[in-house]
């Protein structure tokens, strides 16, 4: 079993698809801290008294940092799942011969 040649088209899209995966990993990390702060870290410090009540107001932005992150992050990660699909179907066209 050969693998196909990829062409430079090939190896650009492939490019395009691992640097998109990259921005979903940044995506993640922007939007996982944003939200566990937005929802855990800031309500328990307030009820606990460690922080002062002012600090809620800080909940709403990162809740919608956190939301519109997760939102761009799935779109980004299935559109380059779109753009990746087929790759080893591309090098090897006939798996099982």
């Amino acid at each position: 079993m050969d693998p196909g040649i990829l062409t430079s088209d090939d190896w650009v899209t492939r490019l395009n698809a691992l640097r998109m995966m990259w921005a979903c990993l940044l995506l993640a990390l922007i939007a996982a801290p944003s939200l566990v702060i937005a929802h855990a870290v800031i309500p328990s410090a307030v009820d606990s008294g460690t922080l002062s009540e002012k600090f809620n107001k800080f909940r709403m932005p990162l809740y919608v940092i956190g939301t519109l992150a997760f939102i761009a992050d799935v779109a980004l990660f299935l559109y380059a799942l779109s753009l990746s699909l087929g790759v080893i179907s591309d090098i090897y066209p006939n798996f099982w011969q």
